[in-house]
């Protein structure tokens, strides 16, 4: 009987698995799994299996055990049925291997190289000098915001006509990618922040839920954005509509000079009274009028650093739609158009608002997309080209003299944020990022994006100290 329940059970793995392959290529075609990394997987890992498919197995699998077990006649066939399924397991995998290269992304996992002590550039080891005048600086990480809802060969219609009136009048970079354990909110920020991936951030968890559940120091030996502006005077803010306790946030942003500075969704709902539903979320028109207040606390506390990053436009979510909006919905297969309208609109009054403040002449403006927004049916071909929004309001830079047709990931955010303002770094390099600004290369550009992946997929001892205790 044992015997007859492992087989069953085997059954019921064999046709998941099948499942989980034909959906995996479904989802994301036929790219190379360091395309997709850890963390693309966990985002999806609720979805990448349909819930029907796991009742059709257990129902199958029931069947085959009932079968095996009641039938004498069809007994001594079971085997057969059994080497059957073990052989198609057999080809699924192999074709899983060889289509997503899992061979080579296991083996670059186990070799160690030396790139980060050729490649990485520590900001306590090279001159940064300050402006005269120190100049007030907004981010605002836009979550899953890229160019491509403007783009007719995904939609009809312009969904971001503001940001893109904003990019074009303004700084704006081409062919900004998803990088390297880089591309959730969390990786995303941390990489801006310190010109580095989170690829540590996910050894030993079991799904997205968990990441950083358990995490105590976070790049605890890089440097930052916010430490290098703490050191020259800066007053700092953090506000987001999220819980900061999601991937380790609040552990990273303490490390890293935000710990007085943090606000929350648990601080703006029990500060302002907020109701939002769910629990963890405050809608962006809640947050952006907070940030206003908070904003015109610091103008008295020049220079200024403060960061908001948004929610409404995250994957399965809906947002919150605003009803003087007309519903564009009916042009589209899919609702969620409407809440991506709203966040261009939001956003292009937020800029407008802070362009009638007395610090306006004094203050850059920087909007970052977070990453490409994962996979929920709002985009039918995943592997179409895509880049994500940025845009640099009131630069100290001249638009007309820049290059700007770059090939870029996060990372290399930390230096051009810092030259944005007028700060000038030897090499215009930091952590693993070259600033945009300057005219020197990439490692995206220097590399290509698998040599640069596979590169960074190998283990690396300064990598893995920047993580520890000293």
């Amino acid at each position: 009987m044992i015997k007859k329940f492992i087989y069953s059970f085997f059954v019921f793995i064999c046709i998941n698995i099948i499942v989980l392959t034909y959906n995996v290529y479904k989802t994301f075609g036929k790219i190379n799994i360091m395309k997709l990394d850890i963390i693309t997987f966990l985002q999806c890992n609720f979805s990448i299996i349909p819930f029907r498919f796991i009742i059709l197995s257990l129902i199958v699998s029931f069947v085959f055990y009932v079968v095996i077990h009641k039938f004498r006649s069809v007994y001594s066939y079971y085997r057969i049925i059994f080497i059957f399924f073990i052989v198609v397991l057999l080809l699924v995998t192999v074709r899983l291997f060889i289509t997503y290269k899992i061979f080579s992304y296991i083996s670059n996992g186990v070799q160690t190289s030396d790139f980060y002590e050729k490649y990485y550039v520590d900001a306590k080891n090279v001159n940064i000098i300050s402006p005269k005048n120190k100049r007030n600086l907004i981010l605002i990480f836009l979550e899953s915001m890229e160019f491509s809802y403007a783009n007719k060969d995904f939609f009809p219609d312009n969904l971001i006509p503001e940001l893109i009136n904003l990019s074009n009048n303004n700084i704006s970079f081409k062919n900004f990618y998803n990088g390297y354990y880089q591309n959730n909110t969390q990786t995303a920020i941390v990489a801006t922040m310190t010109g580095l991936p989170s690829k540590n951030l996910f050894i030993g968890i079991k799904d997205s839920n968990s990441i950083g559940t358990n995490l105590k120091s976070y790049l605890k030996n890089s440097s930052s954005i916010r430490q290098i502006l703490r050191n020259k005077g800066y007053t700092t803010l953090f506000l987001q509509g999220s819980e900061k306790e999601f991937a380790g946030a609040d552990v990273f942003l303490e490390m890293h000079g935000f710990k007085d500075s943090i606000f929350d969704s648990f601080y703006l709902k029990q500060t302002y009274n907020i109701n939002n539903v769910p629990e963890w979320y405050v809608a962006d028109k809640d947050v952006i009028n907070v940030f206003k207040k908070k904003i015109s606390q610091l103008k008295n506390k020049t220079p200024f650093f403060a960061v908001m990053v948004t929610a409404d436009t995250h994957m399965w979510w809906n947002g919150v739609k605003n009803p003087q909006i007309p519903d564009i919905s009916k042009n589209f297969s899919n609702d969620k158009v409407n809440i991506i309208r709203n966040s261009s609109i939001l956003i292009n009054d937020f800029v407008n608002w802070i362009r009638k403040q007395s610090f306006a002449k004094d203050t850059t403006i920087v909007l970052i997309g977070d990453h490409l927004r994962m996979d929920d049916g709002l985009f039918e071909n995943y592997s179409k080209e895509r880049y994500i929004y940025n845009c640099f309001i009131n630069s100290v830079y001249d638009d007309k003299k820049l290059n700007k047709d770059r090939t870029f990931w996060q990372i290399d955010l930390f230096p051009t944020i810092l030259q944005s303002i007028g700060f000038e770094i030897e090499g215009d390099k930091l952590g693993l990022g070259t600033s945009l600004f300057s005219d020197k290369k990439t490692l995206l550009e220097s590399f290509g994006e698998k040599e640069l992946k596979l590169q960074l997929a190998k283990r690396n001892k300064l990598y893995d100290n920047l993580w520890k205790d000293k």
